[in-house]
């Protein structure tokens, strides 16, 4: 009995337990942390700064963040910071709010560095920051007021090399400095030492920001005193010469012929192409060999030439009704015409001028500027086009032979075989 008297009194206690315990959870309280933050890192500090002379610099260089700083930006700090001239081993080290950088074995003496810290940093809430921010700094001697410019242009595609590598090898020394091309194909070296440079710029087809030995590339030598410029007209340097894919059948009398590497501009040669029937390779002439924008050409000339025929001949026909009813028409809604376009010449005003106003001289100068330096040279192709003095006979092979040079100056022969369709049953 003593037991069962005792039991409604610890029920009690327990009811008051849960119920103070759910009060307790019923209270909305802020999350641990403070209020969310959507803010990126930002550099508070650098030591030693851009534009500092360190004659005897010992330590790493320092960047210091107003917060703690994620060691995993970028997949590793590592693959956001880089450093010219290029060093065999680079030693980036993340301290909380702080990234530290060295070059393995340390500064050398009387070498202008810089440091390249690339967009990507992020805080502990993913916040990234948008910019990069470069750092140069002297370990000897003051700093030039020099100027590396240029624009890389993929001759190969007829576009800009967007993100191009470009190095300046400065010579004799072969201090290697290196930047990346921007979205319109321009780059920028500054403060780099006067002297001779060796300046490669090449497309970064894996997007690893190196230059690998098959990757379009242009190069020149410039004595750099102050500001230099140029233009690279980037290809692949091929050291065997082209050869023929295949050649397949364009019309009766006309085949055209693929390579694997892009040919060096200009009118083929009349004897770059050699035509034989098979199986008794009888010799086949050859009327006219074409690079594919001659054939461009040639064939939408045609093509007008065949559209003005046929839009005189339709007008020739429908002349007199066109005329009459035209007449009547022209009569019932010319009023309403004029209207029309009285409105609709008040909105497209109103259209084109809110549409000046937008700020777009600046986009429109670049695309001319980057238009107009690619039309400076000629469309590269790796076709031909073949015309034969007479047809090519249904369901026959021929064996073609083919002399063709690419951008690097190296000729070669090959061959293929064509192929021409088998004539249709008409049964």
């Amino acid at each position: 009995m003593a037991r069962a008297a005792q039991d409604p009194r610890r029920q009690a206690a327990l009811l008051g337990l849960l119920a103070a315990l759910g009060i307790a959870c019923a209270v909305v309280q802020e999350p641990p942390g403070g209020p969310p933050d959507f803010t990126p890192p930002v550099i508070v500090a650098i030591t030693p700064d851009s534009g500092a002379v360190a004659e005897e610099l010992d330590d790493p260089l320092r960047i210091q963040f107003d917060e703690v700083i994620s060691e995993q930006s970028g997949g590793g700090l590592a693959n956001l910071v880089q450093l010219s001239p290029r060093v065999e081993e680079l030693k980036v080290s993340w301290k909380r709010m702080a990234v530290t950088i060295e070059p393995k074995g340390g500064w050398r003496r009387g070498v202008v560095y810089h440091v390249v810290l690339l967009p990507g940093i992020a805080d502990l809430r993913n916040n990234q920051t948008t910019e990069g921010r470069t750092v140069v700094i002297s370990t000897g001697g003051a700093i030039p007021d020099t100027r590396l410019t240029g624009t890389v242009l993929d001759w190969e595609s007829g576009q800009v090399a967007r993100n191009a590598v470009v190095e300046a090898v400065l010579l004799p020394d072969s201090l290697v400095y290196f930047t990346q091309s921007d979205s319109i194909g321009d780059f920028a070296l500054g403060s780099i030492p006067r002297g001779t440079y060796l300046v490669i710029a090449a497309v970064d087809g894996n997007s690893n920001r190196q230059r690998e030995p098959r990757e379009p590339f242009d190069s020149v030598t410039v004595s750099l005193d102050s500001v230099a410029a140029h233009v690279f007209w980037t290809f692949t340097h091929d050291t065997l010469g082209p050869q023929m894919r295949q050649a397949t059948l364009v019309d009766s009398v006309t085949f055209r012929v693929e390579f694997n590497q892009k040919l060096t501009p200009g009118a083929p040669d009349s004897e770059a192409v050699r035509v034989w029937a098979l199986p008794d390779t009888t010799p086949v002439a050859i009327a006219a060999i074409w690079q594919e924008a001659t054939w461009d050409s040639v064939t939408a000339a045609q093509a007008a030439a065949a559209d003005t025929g046929a839009a005189a001949d339709t007008a020739g026909v429908g002349a007199d009704t066109a005329a009459v009813g035209g007449r009547q028409r022209q009569r019932a809604a010319g009023a309403d015409t004029l209207r029309a376009a009285a409105e609709g010449g008040r909105v497209r005003q109103r259209v084109a001028e809110e549409a000046l106003q937008q700020d777009t001289a600046v986009v429109q100068a670049d695309t001319s500027r980057i238009a107009s330096l690619l039309a400076e040279r000629p469309r590269l192709s790796a076709i031909w086009y073949v015309r034969l003095l007479q047809p090519l006979a249904p369901g026959a092979r021929y064996l073609v032979e083919g002399r063709a040079q690419n951008l690097s100056g190296v000729t070669a022969e090959s061959l293929t075989v064509l192929t021409t369709p088998a004539p249709q049953d008409s049964t």
